[in-house]
């Protein structure tokens, strides 16, 4: 294998003997080179085949990334990248489960809920429960109960720290809805975890089938490691041949249960292990990093590294203050059509002329423009208002509020503006679309979550499992078939109180044992009493789903999907002749196309395959990397990606550090990681902006700039408007103004 693109740190990563090996990489540093190559190196050397490789990661967008890599690699041995077991954690384990988890009581048929599924059956229990929503929301027992699932703690072992009126509470909700996920045969993304491990443990065969199967276990991104997934790592890894990329400095996810310690004690441990470290940066100038060095050293407690790299010092970082919200947003749009254009429309400032030029200074506009401040606009709004202005108000260059994006212009896919909060974006979007500029929004409204596409994942996951109640109540009624509210309780309530006559033979195959199920219950169900109407609409909608589910083997899921959406009324439903439907009716034939990528599987492991993948997809996976548009996304999206250029806004005391963070130095120091994350997405170009004023829900907000901005090296950064003022020079030291609005 040839190992001469490597740096002398990556191949020493990469030809390490067989134990423990902790790779301590800084962003930049080629990680995935080195984890990818470790793998083909252990496959050439025979140190472990490749049946009996693990390698894992957590978004599907760095699974297939590491998988390519490895078949380009593996190009000889082509069967060999085929037979290596490489995914996320939740995807890995769904497939353990499909296998195992009939010794649950669960079937191998179970669905797995997404957090609005989740955010619903909460909701249904909370209205049983008669619990006042408004002060205890149901995002708020779905965030406890993770939290628990991340540490592995059942109901009955609750101990997150609460007081005592919301630990009871949370404890009877969240037995509650264990019980109701159970009766339905489904899981949440935290199950997939949970119950692997609870399996592991309680089950000692199971455990030691898959301890034989994977020798050699790869994990990628250490640090975002949580609870649940450290002991599965520690179950699994008895051979002690562990190999883990990670860094302590992006340790940014303890929200999500995250645990930096467990990256911080590997040595501990596995003190026999390797430590190795990747400290040569291949991504950012000298410059982004100096500054990206000072903001980390502000945390005490971390695996020291020291970044370097051998590219140009490049341009100077530009820190800036503008007057709010609104003229941040100008700022960002104002520079990204001075940069990307190619050619300038006649009489748009160009090069220094527009770096300075703020838009809008005319006295008359001012004035309208303050008066109007206070208010709070809808994206069209403003769109509509700014081509207004731009009609009354021209400046001397020929142009309006904003400079308008030309339609020849340098790609827009690497740019990108990060912010704390996704609050922070609509002043941003409003810019944009002022100044022409396409953009796309990683985390916004997704394909996945749109009305049409939940309603016929919903008909797919009842195909597999009738008993999936979210589900049930999506569609029953979708196309409207007479069956309200009160009829589908009474339906809900046979099925939750005949579960043990439901369950389905797991000696049987998954179409045997689901459609004898389904027949069991058809067959019951023909004397629950509902108004004839009803009755007669709920008979024909489960024998539609008796027929889904019986749906010939030989046949393809995209097939069975095309059946679904004609047998069951909802292209028609969904068609009704105007522009909205056919959009919803393209959007289902996109669905079926995705489902082409499973077409040579039969039509019922294809659809869990299917399933799975879509309710596994991550945040960042959802970022279409085809599309030419600047990037609007938070700092925890953005993990993982790099761009040429970085607008990093809203670093304000309170923004960034969080004003929840201010009071605790774990959450702090999580903060100032996050700050670090934020400055290493930059290649060439990085923008910080922090403003005068912000308006955050609704109330004028002052700040001082963020304390991170405070310890940037003055070597580094060319101060603009009032940063200049706030950040001076004194006997050659920089001074940082405490500012008081």
């Amino acid at each position: 294998m040839d190992l001469s693109s490597l740096n002398n740190k990556q191949q020493a990563a990469v030809t390490a003997p067989l134990g423990p090996v902790l790779v301590l990489a800084g962003p930049g540093s080629g990680k995935t080179k080195t984890l990818t190559s470790r793998i083909a190196y252990i496959i050439e050397k025979r140190m472990a085949h490749p049946a009996n490789i693990l390698a894992l990661t957590f978004t599907n967008k760095a699974a297939k990334e590491m998988r390519q890599r490895v078949s380009l690699l593996l190009a000889r041995y082509k069967s060999a990248a085929e037979s290596l077991t490489m995914g996320t954690f939740h995807a890995v384990c769904a497939k353990i489960l499909r296998h195992e988890i009939p010794a649950l009581g669960y079937s191998s048929d179970f669905v797995i809920y997404d957090t609005q599924d989740q955010q619903k059956v909460i909701k249904d229990i909370l209205e049983e429960l008669r619990v006042d929503t408004k002060k205890l929301p149901a995002s708020l027992f779905g965030a406890l109960i993770s939290r628990a699932k991340n540490l592995l703690q059942s109901p009955g072992e609750l101990d997150l720290g609460l007081d005592s009126p919301l630990r009871e509470k949370l404890g009877e909700v969240y037995a509650r809805y264990q019980d109701a996920l159970y009766r339905q045969n489904a899981l949440d993304f935290d199950d997939l975890l949970m119950l692997t491990v609870k399996i592991f443990q309680n089950f000692p065969a199971a455990l030691k089938k898959y301890q034989k199967k994977f020798t050699y276990i790869l994990v990628d991104e250490y640090q975002d490691t949580n609870q649940a997934q450290y002991l599965l790592l520690s179950l699994l890894a008895t051979h002690r041949n562990i190999f883990v990329v990670g860094d302590d400095a992006q340790s940014i996810y303890k929200f999500r249960g995250s645990d930096i310690t467990n990256i911080l004690n590997f040595e501990k441990d596995y003190p026999e292990g390797l430590n190795i470290k990747l400290e040569q940066n291949y991504r950012s100038t000298k410059n982004i990093l100096e500054a990206a060095q000072k903001v980390i050293e502000m945390n005490p407690e971390q695996k020291a590294k020291t970044l370097w790299t051998q590219n140009p010092q490049g341009e100077k970082i530009i820190l800036t203050c503008e007057q709010d919200e609104r003229a941040e947003a100008e700022f960002v749009a104002r520079n990204i059509v001075r940069l990307a254009s190619v050619v300038q429309a006649p009489g748009l400032p160009t090069g220094k002329q527009a770096e300075g030029l703020h838009y809008g200074d005319d006295a008359e506009y001012q004035a309208d423009h303050d008066q109007d401040e206070p208010k709070t606009f809808s994206i069209l709004d403003r769109f509509i208002k700014a081509k207004k202005m731009q009609a009354n108000y021209v400046s001397s260059f020929g142009r309006g509020l904003l400079p308008q994006m030309p339609k020849k212009h340098e790609p827009l896919k690497e740019y990108c503006v990060l912010y704390r909060t996704h609050a922070q974006s609509r002043a941003l979007e409003e810019a944009l679309i002022e100044a022409s500029i396409p953009y796309q929004i990683v985390g916004g409204l997704k394909f996945y979550e749109r009305m049409e596409i939940k309603n016929m994942i919903a008909y797919l996951r009842l195909a597999l499992n009738f008993r999936d109640l979210v589900s049930l109540k999506r569609v029953i009624n979708e196309p409207p078939r007479g069956i309200g509210d009160k009829s589908y309780s009474v339906i809900r309530d046979f099925i939750l109180d005949n579960i043990s006559n439901l369950q389905m033979d797991e000696s049987a195959n998954g179409n045997e044992s689901s459609n004898a199920a389904l027949k069991r219950f058809r067959t019951a169900f023909a004397e629950v009493k509902l108004q004839p109407k009803a009755w007669q609409s709920a008979q024909d909608f489960f024998s539609l789903l008796e027929e889904f589910s019986d749906f010939n083997a030989a046949f393809t899921l995209p097939e069975l999907m095309r059946l679904i959406v004609k047998k069951s009324g909802y292209e028609k439903y969904i068609r009704d002749g105007s522009e909205a439907g056919e959009s919803r009716y393209e959007n289902i034939l996109e669905l079926i196309n995705v489902a082409h990528k499973f077409k040579n599987l039969p039509w019922r492991e294809a659809l869990q395959e299917f399933l799975q993948e879509v309710a596994l997809i991550a945040e960042i996976d959802s970022k279409d990397e085809s599309k030419d548009a600047v990037t609007l996304m938070t700092l925890h999206s953005a993990k993982g990606l790099e761009f040429d250029n970085v607008f990093f806004v809203g670093l304000e005391e309170g923004i960034l550090p969080h004003s929840r963070s201010l009071i605790n130095p774990d959450e702090l120091s999580e903060e100032v990681r996050l700050a670090y994350v934020g400055l290493t997405r930059a290649r060439k170009r990085l923008f910080l902006v922090y403003t005068h004023s912000r308006r955050v829900f609704g109330n004028l907000q002052i700040n001082n700039p963020s304390r991170i901005l405070r310890v940037l090296p003055k070597t580094a950064i060319e101060y603009k408007g009032m940063a200049k003022e706030h950040f001076r020079e004194e006997d050659g030291e920089l001074v940082v103004e405490q500012v008081d609005f």
